[in-house]
């Protein structure tokens, strides 16, 4: 079987999964998706396992469909290894069955460090988030964010400055929805999604669902400036709970203090300044 056949069966399947999941798991005889990725590849190689094990269970119960992007199934070379090995702990928060991005691209041909933080950072924020990200790129690292207002978007700044990939985590591909600050890097980065359209309805719990991503696709993840209670939180405690690094900035002013002793109490690794941070990614 021909990969495109792969990812058109796939896609055909991980757009209805929350109806066909249960079918397939009992065909295959695994209780989860987190021990269906497991089956099928060795996740400590990325190595694929017996596809056309799987393809044969899929073929009962949907259809391929075209999804017309280029995408990028779990045991496809190219989807990003360290999010295949983040664990999921059952059927919570697994990685994507498959990834949609607004080019194509492989995610294993280098590094990637994410750095997040508030959308309503300080001028320190500002420049500490593009001199960080300016700095990852230079030394080759991969730069992952969500493209938020404030730490995200200059840290993306600061990567395509050096010269650097900018991997934007979006909740769905299309229609591409960037806030007014990111909206002019959108040809500059690449977009990805475990969504390719927007769902109808409330939209909400997906920006929650992409934090999973950003940690995950990351070797280490850095947070900038934080407030307590805001989507960095989360994506904090999801990295620290699945033994992801995680280095948190010391903040200049006071307004950011509490979070910042927050994460530090959940086991993030305190940081000085961008060059004892490098070190520290550097031996992740």
């Amino acid at each position: 079987m021909e990969t495109r056949e792969y990812v058109t069966l796939l896609h055909g399947a991980w757009s209805k999964w929350d109806r066909i999941k249960r079918l397939v798991y009992r065909e295959l005889g695994v209780r989860n998706t987190e021990e269906l990725i497991r089956r099928f590849v060795d996740v400590e190689s990325c190595r694929p396992l017996d596809v056309e094990t799987l393809a044969s269970a899929l073929r009962k119960f949907v259809e391929p469909a075209d999804p017309g992007a280029f995408a990028t199934p779990f045991f496809d070379p190219r989807y990003p290894c360290e999010l295949l090995r983040y664990p999921a702990y059952g059927d919570v928060l697994y990685p994507p069955l498959m990834l949609y991005w607004s080019r194509e691209f492989n995610a294993n041909e280098r590094p990637a460090v994410a750095v997040v933080g508030t959308r309503r950072c300080s001028s320190w924020g500002r420049k500490t988030a593009r001199e960080l990200g300016r700095a990852l790129a230079s030394r080759g690292y991969a730069v992952v964010t969500g493209l938020a207002e404030c730490v995200d978007a200059e840290a993306a700044r600061g990567a395509l400055d050096a010269g650097g990939i900018v991997v934007g985590v979006r909740p769905w591909l299309r229609p591409l929805e960037l806030p007014r600050e990111s909206a002019p890097l959108a040809k500059r980065v690449v977009i990805v999604s475990e969504r390719l359209e927007k769902p109808r309805g409330d939209v909400r719990r997906l920006y929650f669902l992409r934090n999973r991503i950003i940690a995950g696709m990351a070797k280490a993840v850095v947070v900038v400036e934080a407030r307590e209670g805001g989507g960095t939180m989360h994506q904090i405690e999801l990295g620290l709970r699945r033994g992801k690094p995680v280095y948190i900035m010391k903040p200049a002013s006071e307004d950011y203090l509490p979070a910042y002793k927050a994460f530090l109490e959940k086991g993030a690794e305190e940081v000085e300044d961008i060059a004892q941070l490098l070190r520290y990614v550097q031996r992740a």
